[in-house]
């Protein structure tokens, strides 16, 4: 698969936007067996402290993972920020009780069609940390045959990948950190809180269209393309607290 790789690269070196780099990375990734992937780097290696996620996770998993907190149990977070090499989630599933609250968050993030992957932390440049994940819905001895075949490939592909993000999107994002308007924020917060943008139009006393509206201004203001990963963005920087 050498060549594969060798391909990639060359194709991402012509990338010229996070659209299209998820492009690239999308279709290699499916190439390979794998249906999902979500690249989550929490601290860019200088500059505002500003995390960007890109990936194709459902996105009712995703809102689920953000209304619950997950991120302050996820077991994939614990491992990554503790080693450099990849890892399978059926190691995690092994080491944590059944009863655990991590265990159960993998349980659940099974029910989304997230049950088996993998991760490649990404550490560096400077002090800068991400996480790389793909997941596939192959059941876990097919899962494990990927993972021989391709692990040193994806290693490589999330490397070049995630130094070509931080030279594509923190180049664009070299800029006045994100202000969003008293109407935004509330926007967002109660998407945060599960509430449909009809919902919120009757908690704010707004028509639906008008919510919609500022729920697309936050999103082009934060970089992203859906209201979950607004949510993410707002969250993870301070922007809204739900």
């Amino acid at each position: 698969m050498a060549n594969g790789v060798t391909a990639f690269v060359e194709d991402l070196e012509g990338a010229h936007d996070i659209g299209a780099i998820f492009d690239l990375v999308d279709t290699e990734l499916r190439s390979r067996g794998f249906d999902r992937f979500a690249y989550l780097i929490l601290h860019p290696p200088e500059g505002p402290h500003d995390p960007l996620y890109i990936g194709s996770y459902p996105e009712d998993w995703t809102e689920h993972y953000v209304i619950r907190d997950y991120v302050n149990i996820d077991p994939v977070m614990a491992a990554a920020t503790a080693t450099t090499s990849p890892f399978t989630w059926q190691e995690l599933y092994a080491s944590h009780p059944s009863e655990s609250r991590p265990r159960l968050m993998l349980d659940e993030a099974g029910e989304f069609g997230l049950r088996n992957g993998m991760t490649i932390p990404v550490h560096g440049p400077a002090r800068a940390f991400a996480t790389f994940n793909v997941a596939t819905s192959v059941g876990p001895v097919e899962t494990e045959e990927l993972w021989k075949v391709h692990k040193f490939d994806l290693h490589l592909v999330a490397l070049n990948s995630h130094e070509k993000i931080i030279k594509t999107a923190f180049a664009e994002t070299k800029r006045s950190p994100t202000h969003l308007s008293p109407r935004e924020r509330e926007c967002l917060l109660w998407t945060a809180r599960g509430k449909t943008a009809w919902e919120i139009s009757v908690v704010l006393s707004l028509s639906q269209d008008t919510v919609l509206h500022y729920l697309r201004s936050a999103n082009e203001k934060l970089g992203v393309y859906s209201k979950t990963h607004a949510v993410v963005k707002a969250i993870i920087t301070g922007l809204i607290v739900p």
